[in-house]
């Protein structure tokens, strides 16, 4: 057995065999890479399309001329290797120009070309042309008004002078624009019941008298607007009304600490009051009592007061009896002179007639003795 593997033809076998190995390990992964190789190739070599969305860039002195007219985007249908395909679609390493620097003012159709693209891709732009309308540029700085709802205020509240980042701007476009444009406004969107400040940033536009917007170009864009919003407010005084009647043999002071408050409400409302009559209620009040008078539920049309609810002292004092005792003296002396002087009247009467009486009876005596004599 010894004698075997010591043989020379033994190790020349396992030789041959270690060999063969080796030779179908090597052929069969060259021939795999070769595979690969061959269908990275393919792929690459491979006929595909892509549509590509580019902006569109003006070839013109968009200082001197305003240009309208032309879409802001084209469409540009690519096709060729995959490989060049895909560079155009994910680098977009290429433009799409209207050339109008020989044209003047007018409305003109214009060819679209590309600029770019590598020659050996075909391409289709779409649209593949455009027309534009060249007019002279104007240019005119204007002041911005700012717009909101007033019905989206709370009641009674109202908006002071706007702030602004920038008072005016500066609108571009042709001259029958902008002789079209009536007001460059800043439109606030004001929440239901609002109360407070409002802050926001807003785009600009430009408006004719109908309200549209017109085709020009405003810088800056945007603008920061701030609404102070606000509650009107006014100091007044305070009288108060006794209402009711008072109990019998009874009398009610008023009298309160507070004579005059702060009242909010709308300006119209505001302005028709200057003094706050305040009524009190004193039926059946027998003794002296605090009360409260809200003034919001007396001027339902104020927002609020400060304070909004007075306190009212009433004292309740009793009429003097005393008084009442002279008075009644008074009215009987006065009672007894009238039957004294009656009484007196009536004696003197008495006497006038009891003399006239005896006169005439006298009279008639003398009279009656007169006639005898004569018989």
């Amino acid at each position: 057995m010894n004698k075997f593997w010591e043989s020379k033809w033994v190790y020349r076998l396992l030789s041959l065999v270690l060999a063969l190995g080796i030779f179908f390990y090597v052929n069969t992964k060259q021939v795999n890479n070769t595979r690969q190789s061959g269908t990275a190739n393919s792929s690459l070599l491979a006929t595909r399309s892509a549509t590509v969305k580019v902006p569109l860039q003006l070839n013109a002195d968009t200082t001197k001329y305003f240009i309208t007219g032309y879409p802001q985007n084209v469409k540009v249908r690519v096709s060729g290797s995959s490989a060049l395909v895909t560079a155009v679609k994910n680098t977009q390493n290429f433009r799409v120009v209207a050339n109008l620097s020989q044209l003047g003012v007018g409305k003109h159709r214009v060819k679209l070309t590309e600029e770019g693209l590598n020659r050996t891709l075909n391409y289709k732009i779409s649209p593949a042309t455009i027309t534009v309308n060249i007019q002279k540029r104007v240019n005119r700085t204007m002041p911005i008004e700012v717009k909101y709802n007033v019905d989206a205020l709370a009641d009674g509240y109202e908006v002071g002078t706007p702030k602004l980042s920038t008072n005016s701007v500066r609108v571009s476009g042709s001259r029958e624009e902008i002789k079209r444009i009536n007001k460059v406004v800043a439109t606030v969107a004001l929440s239901h019941n609002t109360r407070k400040d409002v802050t926001q940033t807003v785009s600009v536009q430009a408006v004719d008298s109908n309200g549209d917007t017109l085709n020009v170009i405003v810088l800056p864009e945007t603008v920061k607007v701030m609404l102070p919003v606000s509650l009107p407010s006014k100091k007044v005084g305070v009288e108060f009304k006794q209402t009711g009647s008072v109990a019998k043999n009874r009398a009610v002071t008023l009298k309160s600490s507070t004579d005059s408050v702060r009242i909010y409400g709308s300006r119209s409302v505001l302005a028709k009051l200057d003094t706050l009559t305040l009524p009190v209620e004193v039926s059946n009040v027998t003794s002296s009592t605090t009360k409260t008078v809200r003034v919001t539920n007396i001027y339902p049309n104020l927002v609020n007061a400060d304070p909004n609810d007075i306190k009212v002292n009433l004292k309740v004092t009793t009429e003097n009896s005393s008084e009442a005792g002279e008075v009644s003296a008074a009215s009987s002396a006065a009672s007894s002179d009238s039957a004294s002087s009656a009484s007196v009247s009536s004696s003197s009467s008495s006497s006038s007639s009891a003399a006239s009486s005896s006169t005439s009876s006298s009279v008639n005596s003398s009279s009656s003795s007169g006639s005898s004599s004569t018989k």
